[in-house]
């Protein structure tokens, strides 16, 4: 996407967000660098990007930018790219310095208005088009996906497909200090040597898992948009995975925490005027057809989405003036409080896709309730990090389903502690199977799938009525 590019002194950042509201609502992508406004070494290749790329390169004329060793700096590679040159003159006098180029008064300062000969000089470079950028959600596996930056949290180590990432990275000479941020929200972003097929690999730290929850995500993602700013800003594909699910999450809670984050970055302006796709990439197929069915639901209620004609996924505009135009569910994804769950215990190598979304997830969420469970768990469950991270949901669950068929000792754990701290259990056992022990009256005996739905919703009826839901 072409895009206009400002040139300020940091004095004057208050009248450059003007000027970049004003030109944004007149449909152009516009690039301001705020990281000046903190020191930092890695300013200028950001910089130096997104000026070569730019269509048009906006210079705010005062004394303050006059005096600013960088606005020239900048001055003098957008002359070296030829890039055309429009000055505002916001206080002060013009410069004799690009004399021979008409200026623009608006000196009236956040009150001035885009006067029409500067919107007729600058379409005359650059076409203004409404900002907006794709949203998909695909099968796919990210190490062998073909994106220009592929995004990864690092919750105080790395876990999962981030482990499996930086293990490769590291195959292929790339130091761990290049790539692993250390405070959370930091960033670091490195080329991948062709360790997986993306470009480039962008890790942000986050809080260490066990304390990574649905607000962490939203900041996350919205962290992950504006960091490629300056590690990667003109980035056009960005693919990341569905982070979240299986590590003791409501997975669709979980993307549309992520997906309000997106959101948050782009409603802030945060986007590289570049970007034009953006990719949730997921080896499950079943998941993949849940978390569209979550975002689903969500584009229906929104006017800025636009179904692509070609596949799933959509087209988003940039700005949503109105923060009431979002949705309940987007709104309050990630919010501070904790919204009440049921955790679910599946035995680890035995996780029936089907039981669980039919059976299990799809009454739990009709009565208003997350639904949380633990993936992957075979090789670490004994962790302390996992299972303080098991125990700690199951203690502020509303209730736990448990399914006994083919359980495993980690199984059995749960389901103990579960009773030991009086949580309400439903327990779950297929019609024919044996069992260890003599299990409770109320256990719920299945031969299929619908039987789940209709017994759990039964049960969660009953703790409704008597108030523990």
């Amino acid at each position: 996407m072409a895009h206009v590019f400002i040139s300020y002194s940091k004095q004057d950042i208050d009248f450059t967000r003007y000027l970049k509201t004003l030109l944004e609502e007149q449909g152009y992508a516009v690039w301001v660098d705020e990281a000046r406004l903190t020191p930092s070494a890695r300013w200028w290749k950001a910089i130096e990007q997104n000026i070569v790329t730019c269509s048009a390169f906006v210079v705010v004329m005062s004394p303050n930018g006059y005096e600013s060793d960088w606005v020239e700096r900048e001055i003098l590679l957008a002359e070296k790219e030829k890039s055309p040159i429009i000055r505002v003159l916001v206080a002060g006098e013009a410069w004799s310095r690009l004399a021979n180029i008409q200026h623009v008064d608006m000196r009236g300062g956040l009150r001035a208005k885009l006067p029409e000969h500067f919107l007729e000089t600058l379409k005359s470079h650059v076409e203004p088009k409404s900002p907006e950028v794709t949203f998909t959600i695909g099968f796919g596996d990210i190490l062998t996906y073909q994106a220009d930056v592929a995004a990864f949290k690092y919750a105080g180590g790395f876990h999962g497909v981030d482990k499996t990432v930086s293990e490769k990275l590291v195959e292929k000479g790339v130091e761990t200090s290049k790539f692993a941020p250390k405070e959370t929200g930091e960033y670091k972003a490195v080329d991948s040597k062709g360790a997986i097929q993306a470009e480039k690999v962008l890790y942000v730290a986050t809080p260490k898992q066990r304390y990574l929850g649905y607000k962490q995500l939203r900041t996350f993602a919205q962290r992950m948009i504006e960091s490629l700013n300056e590690t990667a800003p003109t980035t056009k594909h960005l693919a990341m995975t569905a982070h979240g699910a299986g590590f003791s999450l409501d997975e669709q809670e979980a993307m549309l925490s992520i997906f309000a984050g997106l959101r948050d970055a782009m409603q802030g302006g945060k986007m590289p005027p570049t970007l034009e796709k953006i990719s949730i990439v997921e080896i499950n197929t079943k998941r993949v057809n849940r978390l569209r069915t979550a975002i689903d639901k969500v584009m229906k209620k929104v006017d800025y989405a636009t179904p692509l004609n070609d596949g799933w996924g959509y087209t988003l505009k940039y700005k949503d003036t109105s923060a009431e135009a979002e949705p309940d569910d987007l709104q309050s994804a990630g919010a501070p409080h904790v919204k009440p769950h049921a955790f679910v215990v599946l035995p680890a190598k035995e996780q029936d896709e089907d039981l669980f979304e039919y059976g299990v997830q799809t009454p739990i969420h009709a009565h208003g309730l997350l639904c949380e469970r633990y993936e992957d768990v075979a090789e670490d469950f004994y962790s302390e990090q996992v299972l303080s991270t098991i125990k700690e949901n199951i203690c502020n669950a509303r209730v736990v389903v448990v399914e006994l068929t083919k359980a495993d000792p980690g199984v059995y754990l749960q389901l103990g502690y579960a009773w030991g701290k009086g949580i309400p259990t439903i327990l779950l056992l297929k019609e024919g199977e044996e069992f260890y022990f003599e299990v409770p009256a109320d256990t719920i005996r299945y031969q299929k799938i619908k039987d789940v739905d209709a017994a759990i919703s039964e049960v969660l009826d009953k703790l409704k009525a008597d108030g523990k839901i």
